[in-house]
């Protein structure tokens, strides 16, 4: 004789068993609110109040749902039981059926007081009565049963009493305005009269893309937007929501993109259906937990979560290259206001300059040789000047190398006024050109020559890591810094905010300075020794380094 084995569940244990998921008051919160936004008669827009009272150790929410009747509450109570939209092919939540237990995870006591068509429901199931069950059924007691509610408005109040845990509502609006996010119309929670923020993040980038044809047969033919905003995102609103029918937020998706640089700022939405598709049962597609989380082993999934993954790193990639190029502008943008800084300490030495030596008056004689290299040929530098009897008019180079524009007459003096200069006809330009055709051997004053009005130019540039640290272009009375060379990028990379970058720039601005002072003194007068040269090198980067103190404020 056989004897038939059935299997059983202990309704109280499995109560309490699935209230566990439910370990903090916002996660209780959400669940009665989810249900209150999801479940609305056509056209009303939702609305659920939530009373959190700490003294009282109870929460109350309140909704202006489609309510429930007698049978509609016997089905709230069944466990793990399958929610009617659900099982007439209408998308949406309830599939676990766990609704019920979310009280008992905090307190001790759930009444239900629900309105529909005019009748009125109240009953409360405790702890106690839980534990005190024989495993069979849990018995509930009704306060109200059919009572009139003539004239009332469809809703349902859920109230949890005897909470035991700690109670606060800030995180229960942090919660709910989180979720609140992936509701596409604009429903109205409100927290102790506040008013939940929908918040939702500006998208400075935009993207739609479609699956390929082997993940559009296990996830059908669906579009996935992501979107990347300007700045960082808190965690809360990072990921792609992925959702089943409208306002059905079922899981968040990252992929794990968002630990990678830039995924912090990508988030989006992919409604996917396919994942409630009973051919895939009895494998859930998310967890039960509420955690939010696809669940890799569901068919639907393991095509999902890489088609989520690999479209959100296409756009994390373009947000990668942008950002290189903005930090190339920024660095670009830094370095040209330390630049501008220098230029103004080393324009101003120069002038300085330029008038103490001018201030020696006619002491000092100018000689510069035609070609513009210093020294020139074995020839006496004076031999290559304009003849005092020349009619062409050369231009006087001035201290520093700054061209000023001097008119000579036949007889050597300079037109204007003072006294006679017997070395007048030494002046010539050191930017003068040889021209064939004329009597003399410069070409006329301002004939196709760009006359340099002095200051000197810091610029930058990169010209490899052989290359010197600087390049001094004269005639352009420039110093442009090599930014490949190695010891200009070993300091670019110190994390030290640019420090030692920046006070790396400034040491060879002036050290070449310092080099170039020297070699348009050379270029004025080649006659000079090396000893010279040493003395305008040190004197030089002794006075721009007095006033190098502005320097560290940049």
């Amino acid at each position: 004789m056989s004897t038939n084995i059935v299997v059983t569940t202990h309704v109280g244990r499995d109560i309490i068993q699935s209230a566990q998921l439910f370990k903090t008051p916002e996660a209780a919160v959400w669940e009665y609110v989810v249900n209150s936004l999801q479940y609305v008669d056509q056209g009303t827009v939702p609305h659920v109040r939530v009373t959190v009272d700490v003294p009282g150790k109870k929460i109350t929410i309140e909704d202006n749902g489609s309510g429930m009747d007698h049978n509609g509450l016997q089905h709230f109570f069944t466990m793990h039981g399958e929610n009617k939209q659900r099982r007439s092919g209408v998308p949406g939540r309830g599939k676990f059926g766990t609704g019920k237990s979310a009280a008992f995870g905090i307190g001790s006591s759930l009444v239900v007081s629900t309105t529909k068509n005019g009748r009125r429901q109240t009953v409360e199931l405790t702890r106690k009565a839980i534990d005190a069950s024989d495993g069979m059924s849990v018995p509930v007691e009704f306060i109200e049963e059919n009572a009139d509610a003539t004239g009332d408005s469809n809703g349902t109040t859920i109230v949890i009493n005897g909470i035991s845990v700690r109670l606060a509502k800030e995180p229960i609006v942090a919660l709910i305005e989180r979720h609140l996010s992936a509701f596409q119309g604009s429903p109205v929670v409100t927290i102790n009269g506040r008013a939940c923020e929908i918040v939702r993040p500006t998208a400075a980038i935009t993207k739609v893309f479609k699956p390929t044809p082997a993940q559009a047969a296990l996830i059908g033919d669906i579009e996935l937007t992501v979107k990347a905003a300007a700045v960082p995102l808190d965690d809360i609103h990072r990921g792609v929501h992925v959702t089943i029918g409208p306002d059905n937020l079922v899981a968040v998706e990252t992929a794990g993109v968002d630990a990678k640089e830039y995924g912090k700022y990508l988030f989006g939405h992919v409604d996917c259906p396919e994942l409630d598709n009973a051919k895939f049962d009895p494998v859930a597609a998310y967890t039960t937990d509420r955690s939010m989380k696809l669940n890799p082993a569901h068919p639907a999934v393991q095509a999902l979560i890489p088609f989520i993954g690999a479209s959100l790193e296409q756009v994390r990639q373009e947000l990668v290259e942008g950002g290189r190029r903005a930090k190339a502008d920024a660095d670009r943008r830094r370095l040209k206001e330390t630049t501008d800084k220098i230029e103004q300490i080393l324009n101003a030495d120069l002038k300085d300059f330029r008038e103490r030596v001018e201030g020696l008056g006619n002491n000092v004689r100018r000689r510069t040789p035609l070609d513009g290299e210093a020294g020139g040929k074995d020839e006496h530098p004076t031999d290559k000047v304009v003849d005092p009897e020349g009619q062409e008019t050369g231009r006087g180079d001035g201290v520093g190398g700054e061209n000023i524009d001097t008119p000579v007459d036949g007889t050597g003096t300079r037109s204007g006024g003072g006294e006679d200069d017997s070395d007048g006809g030494e002046n010539a330009s050191p930017a003068a050109t040889a021209d064939p055709e004329g009597s003399e051997k410069i070409a006329p004053a301002g004939a196709g020559h760009r006359r340099l009005r002095g200051g000197l130019v810091i610029d930058y540039d990169n010209y490899g890591a052989d290359y010197d640290r600087y390049r001094w272009v004269q005639d352009e009375r420039k110093i442009i810094i090599n930014l490949d060379h190695p010891v200009v990028r070993a300091a670019k990379e110190l994390s030290d905010d640019e420090a030692t970058y920046r006070r790396l720039i400034w040491e060879i601005a002036f050290t070449a300075y310092a080099v170039a002072l020297a070699d348009l003194q050379f270029e004025r007068d080649p006659a000079r020794d090396s000893s010279d040269a040493t003395y305008e090198i040190r004197e030089a980067l002794r006075r721009v380094w007095a006033h190098a103190g502005a320097l560290y404020a940049v």
